[in-house]
């Protein structure tokens, strides 16, 4: 029989790990509300933000403290302040987090910072094992009823802190095992500088290291996936860590139409290429571009990117030191998101700044948004999406985003389908070589190159079973462009009426929104005419 472990503690532990700003409990809008008379409007600059290394000593004291305070008290609003003392404690290491991955991010030469980040990481599972005990401490508590009122938790929230619990020594210790395996993926990074990536000689040096770790980490989550009493890891990474109101199963299927309709255009683009130039593109033209946009929008996307560039809340300069990714995350203390770019030097850097200030959006104006991972991403793609309406209406752009939504849609659909696959492998069958051939085999069915190149595809070793999220919210984002382009100002209005949503599941957000679920028989079809008459395929 399968044991379901779910709940928001799991939202709050996958969202830390990703980029997409940390989970913050509604409270029937009364944070949301005392953030706003404490702020008075404002947001700090980041250069003046500190960072100090967690005492995990303390934590342990200040978490042990309030749990027993919350298991005596009788008095509601006895409980209220020691539910702040908690978060005050727990929003602290998250900040300190956030700031060390920034640092490290900005300098991964550093070993100041490597060191912050990787202390950080390694007690990440005591802190939400930490948050999971407490939340159980109140499901116990006489005063439950109260707490799942309107005004708080909101009804029900502590049906899934009843019973056992999962954070027992043993499972913690299997977090802090895929932890040191994914800081070793990340010391791989660094030691290789310069000579980090696509080229043989990388490979030949430190590549086939990084494939060792990723079948080790493979191994590791199934055995977290069998302990916590799952058939297999996606289904236990869906239920666990992402929040799903979708199935792996339902998942799969969709790859399938994908690599059916999709993948013979994305092929295509090889011998029909689309007109599309991809330009030179500095900083100044990147973040002028996006001004220009939320400008454009108004309202309080204006405002968000005022706040963003006056509190310098935003990395997006060049250089060889830099993780090379981009991601936003929320620094809870200071109730403020902050967005990281290593640009390409391209045009291309115009839409994904354009991605992760929709992120920035979300976050800043939900005081760290609760929405689930699926859900956040709309807002990012769609912001990138509704940016070719409202930026300078450059043919060439909206163009090259169209191809990149197809690249998206094919190239992403193939790593979801490789991650589903690759955690069937199984003891003697589980090695680096059966790896490499599975991989091969799956990029060739979706018209890819396979090769050794997904030891480079971080989101394999750090945020399992993420990419599904990719190629979902896509459609969904698509569908804004989609509404705009039928009538002006449509899906921008969608965007912001949405904008501060606290659903956590996919599905169920895009009934509420108004949008069609990806899995709506012939979804796939309409995605695939609307490319085709962008791209002239």
């Amino acid at each position: 029989m399968t044991k379901k472990y779910t709940g928001l503690v799991a939202l709050c532990l996958v969202v830390c790990l990703l980029f997409t700003g940390c989970a913050g409990i509604n409270f029937g809008g009364y944070f949301q509300h005392l953030f706003t008379l404490l702020s008075g409007g404002s947001l700090m600059p980041f250069d003046r933000m500190e960072y100090t290394r967690p005492d995990m000593t303390n934590f342990q004291t200040v978490t042990e403290q309030c749990c027993q305070e919350a298991a005596a008290h009788k008095n509601l609003e006895d409980m209220v302040q020691t539910i702040y003392s908690f978060y005050n404690a727990y929003d602290d290491f998250y900040t300190n987090f956030a700031l060390a991955m920034i640092r490290y991010s900005q300098n991964q030469i550093d070993t100041h910072w490597m060191e912050e980040y990787q202390f950080c990481t390694q007690n990440t599972a005591h802190v939400d094992a930490a948050l999971d005990r407490f939340y159980r401490v109140l499901a116990k508590s006489s005063l439950r009823e109260q707490l799942e009122g309107e005004d708080y938790f909101g009804p029900g929230f502590f049906n899934n802190y009843q019973g056992e619990s999962i954070y027992d020594a043993y499972f913690t210790e299997l977090l802090n095992k895929e932890a040191e395996l994914e800081n070793a993926y990340y010391d791989i990074i660094a030691q290789a500088g310069g000579d980090y990536g696509y080229s043989q000689v990388f490979y030949d040096t430190y590549g086939y290291r990084m494939a060792e770790i990723f079948v080790e980490l493979v191994a590791l989550r199934q055995e977290q996936a069998e302990y916590a009493g799952y058939e297999n890891y996606p289904e236990f990474a869906y239920d666990f860590y992402h929040i799903r109101d979708y199935t792996p199963a339902q998942a799969v299927s969709y790859l399938a139409d994908i690599r059916a309709e999709l993948a013979p255009l994305y092929i295509g683009l090889q011998t029909r290429k689309p007109d599309v130039t991809l330009y030179a593109c500095e900083e100044n033209q990147m973040l002028g571009y996006v001004q220009n946009v939320a400008q454009s929008m108004g309202g309080e996307i204006a405002q968000a990117f005022a706040d963003m560039q006056s509190a310098g809340l935003y990395d997006i300069g060049y250089s060889e030191n830099k993780l090379d990714a981009s991601f936003e995350i929320y620094l809870r203390n200071y109730r403020s998101p902050f967005v990281f770019v290593n640009p390409s030097g391209t045009d291309y850097d115009k839409l994904t700044f354009a991605h992760e200030f929709g992120h920035f959006c979300s976050d800043y104006l939900s005081y760290g948004s609760g929405a689930g991972v699926d859900v956040s991403e709309i807002f990012s793609q769609g912001m990138e999406y509704l940016s070719l309406c409202y930026g300078n209406q450059d043919t060439n752009l909206t163009k090259l985003k169209m191809v990149d939504s197809l690249c998206i849609f094919v190239e992403q659909a193939a790593y979801a389908s490789f991650e589903h696959r690759v955690y069937g492998l199984e003891g003697e069958e589980l090695t680096v070589e059966n790896v490499q051939a599975l991989y091969d085999g799956i990029c060739d069915g979706y018209g890819l190159t396979g090769d050794w190149t997904y030891v480079l595809i971080n989101h394999f070793f750090t945020e399992p079973m993420y990419v599904i999220s990719y190629v979902v919210s896509n459609d969904a984002a698509l569908q804004l462009y989609q509404m705009e382009q039928d009538k002006t100002g449509a899906g921008l209005a969608c965007l912001q009426r949405n904008m501060t949503t606290t659903k956590a599941y996919f599905l169920a957000f895009l009934q509420e929104a108004g949008l069609k679920s990806p899995f709506t028989n012939g979804r796939v079809q309409e995605v695939k005419e609307t490319l085709q008459s962008i791209l002239g395929l």
